[in-house]
């Protein structure tokens, strides 16, 4: 509970013991007036001080982390906490899992305070001034200065919205977004001992995906059987590694030799991170999306490493087209992705979602070192 000083500044404490049920009883009628409250007998009440305090450190030697209301506490507006928590232990699960697997070195458990400190530390700015609107006086007309206006605490609430949910994060540059800038940043200043990726993408090939932040989803058909998808669903969060293969207008038969020579480059880097007695797919998965019309392309004209083969048979569920659909429309997803739908691009999508690398077909090298700063090879 807080009170606000003249002009909707920053709030000011509250002495709790000085809180009664009548006290609460005045402001409640207050607030909904003309309309009435009353109780005959109350059973129970209590006064709730916003605390915004972040812990500087989120873990202990990487070996006993800490997420959610343990390191980071708010006001309850927006559902933002529990949103927010959840996404902690998203972002730190996958990569203790990859630790104890053997897929990755415990150095990507550093990134886990580099990335959800500053997160944190944004969840608490943002809390101070969603608190100030709550609390507030809303304002009499446009010439009240004082007030708070709608407007200003529906763009908020908007804002607050997309930063709960996790569309609006966007990582710092670590080992695991290979993005410039500075990867002490994110964690408080603090030296925890966290390096820069060894390479830089190219965001200009696709210029609606960032680095750091969530793959979006855009409408694309099965080339096997044009059933529509939300690319976003067959990104499934089983702990693989997604290599994206924009693999443009293949119909151009220069453009289907650069793919060609792509799988024949990639195969030994995947082969390398994979061990021997599991699928090719089951560390890093390549998932194809092409220009080229649907009807006039064939399946098993791709690299067998985009259809790989298994016990159960071909894969008919790795290869893309973007397409008009029989029911749904055109996804447009190349326009939407800002990808050359001729040349098309690479890039690589982390275990949550979160765009690693980015970079051209013939980037093969770049992508070599980029798996090399925290995959543990296998064979």
């Amino acid at each position: 509970m807080t009170t606000t000083e003249k002009g909707g500044g920053k709030p000011l404490k509250v002495d709790r013991s000085n809180i009664t049920p009548q006290m609460i009883l005045e402001c409640a009628q207050k607030t909904i007036a003309p309309y009435k409250l009353t109780y005959n007998y109350c059973d129970w009440w209590t006064a709730y001080q916003i605390g915004q305090r972040i812990c500087p450190s989120f873990s202990a030697n990487e070996r006993i982390f800490l997420a959610g209301d343990a390191v980071h506490t708010h006001s309850p507006k927006a559902g933002q906490g529990m949103n927010v928590s959840m996404q902690d232990t998203y972002n730190l699960g996958w990569k203790i899992a990859s630790v104890l697997k053997g897929t990755a070195h415990r150095s990507i458990l550093k990134t886990y305070q580099s990335e959800r400190h500053r997160i944190a530390q944004d969840l608490i700015d943002f809390d101070h001034k969603f608190s100030r609107l709550f609390s507030g006086r809303p304002a009499k007309d446009v010439m009240d200065e004082a007030g708070i206006s709608m407007s200003e605490f529906k763009s908020a609430f908007e804002k607050g919205n997309l930063f709960a949910s996790g569309v609006a994060v966007d990582y710092g540059a670590s080992i695991l977004v290979a993005k410039e800038g500075n990867p002490q940043d994110g964690a408080n200043g603090t030296n925890i001992g966290i390096s820069a990726s060894s390479v830089h993408g190219k965001p200009e090939v696709a210029k609606n995906i960032k680095m750091g932040m969530r793959f979006p989803s855009f409408q694309v058909l099965n080339q096997a059987d044009a059933r529509p998808w939300q690319f976003q669903e067959r990104l499934k969060s089983d702990g693989r590694w997604r290599l994206i293969l924009f693999a443009g207008n293949i119909s151009n038969p220069p453009q289907m030799t650069r793919i060609t020579n792509l799988c024949a480059n990639l195969s030994p880097i995947i082969k390398r991170y994979t061990p021997a007695a599991q699928p090719i797919d089951s560390r890093i998965e390549i998932l194809t999306l092409h220009s080229a019309p649907r009807a006039s392309t064939e399946l098993f004209s791709f690299p067998e490493l985009l259809r790989p083969l298994s016990d159960e048979g071909w894969d008919y569920w790795k290869i893309f087209v973007d397409d008009e659909s029989y029911h749904e429309g055109h996804g447009r997803a190349y326009e939407g992705y800002g990808a050359d739908a001729e040349r098309g691009c690479l890039v690589v999508v982390r275990p949550d979602g979160y765009v690693g690398w980015e970079g051209e077909i013939e980037d093969i090298e770049d992508i070599g070192r980029y798996f090399e700063g925290f995959m543990v090879v296998q064979r």
